[in-house]
């Protein structure tokens, strides 16, 4: 899920490198937004995640994830 997350930000455009993503372990992943990021996700997006910028791996689909990062690259 992480390798399809990261290949989908690249995919709709993302302007920075992602790849650190792949290689962290577990339910959640830093994704190195900002808490001002976070904060648009959620207001504009719906899209709910950590002040520090963790976001949840384990709620991730293959059918939710090309709207995520959608969503990502707007605030980036």
């Amino acid at each position: 899920m992480r390798q399809l997350f990261v290949n989908t930000l690249q995919e709709k455009g993302a302007n920075r490198d992602f790849s650190f993503i792949i290689k962290q372990n577990g339910m959640f992943s830093f994704s190195g937004l900002t808490k001002e990021q976070v904060l648009r996700l959620r207001e504009e997006f719906g899209v709910y995640a950590v002040a520090s910028g963790r976001v949840n791996v384990a709620g991730m689909t293959p059918d939710n994830m090309a709207p995520l990062c959608e969503a990502i690259v707007a605030v980036l």
